[in-house]
Parts: structure tokens; sequence; C-alpha cells
């Protein structure tokens, strides 16, 4: 799992972005602009949906599965390759080929592990 906030700022983004809701899932603002629409398939929204948790210090928080990750990465280099984002979406397709760059040779889950620590819990 991925935090909203970490997804945010993995995309360069404000953590405390708009959440609009699409087909019953919330997703950022920024994943619900209409140009984006072509290239976000019928199964996004499944993947995309928001799992509410609890952190450490017992505040509610949501993030989403970590193989959204690489579904967004995707989205935005095929709009990219077509032409269609504007210069904000740009700046974001330049963040997510970055993070592509190293889902691929690294993995999502595993990448995600790294980053938070649990990868020498789970080898316990």
């Amino acid at each position: 799992m991925i935090t909203y906030s970490g997804f945010m700022m993995g995309l360069g983004r404000l953590s405390k972005g708009r959440q609009h809701h699409r087909g019953g899932v919330k997703l950022p603002s920024l994943l619900t602009l209409q140009n984006l629409e072509p290239f976000i398939g019928e199964d996004f929204a499944v993947i995309a949906k928001q799992i509410e948790f609890r952190t450490k210090q017992g505040a509610k928080a949501f993030g989403y599965s970590a193989n959204l990750l690489p579904e967004v990465c995707d989205v935005f280099a095929r709009a990219q390759r077509a032409g269609v984002l504007n210069a904000t979406q740009r700046y974001i397709a330049d963040r997510v080929r970055i993070i592509s760059e190293q889902l691929q040779s690294s993995g999502t889950i595993r990448l995600i592990d790294k980053a938070t620590g649990y990868q020498k819990v789970r080898e316990k």
C-alpha cells in the first residue's frame, strides 16, 4: 500500500489536493481531468479504490494499492506520447517517468517495502 500523501508527494503535488468521485471511486483531482479520460481503463477504478487505515499514532489515513502507481505512470506516459498534457501535467509526466524507470528496475512492492523499512520485517 502507498499512502495518499506519499502518492501525491511522489508526483510532485501537495498531499492536501482535492479528490473527486469518479465511478464511485475517490481519485485525486489530477487524475480526473478530461484530457486523461481516454487513457484510463475500466479496471482503473478497481485499482484506484482508496484504502482506509490507522497510522501508528491512531489517526485515520487513506492510501492506495501499490499497484496504482505503475498504472498512473502508464496513464501519463500514454497521454504524453499523444501530446495532450498541459504544462502541469507534463511536469507530473516527467516525475512518473522517473518513478516508472525505478519501478521497472526494482518492482513496485519491493520499492515500497524498501522505502518504508518493511523489507527487514518481511525477512523475519
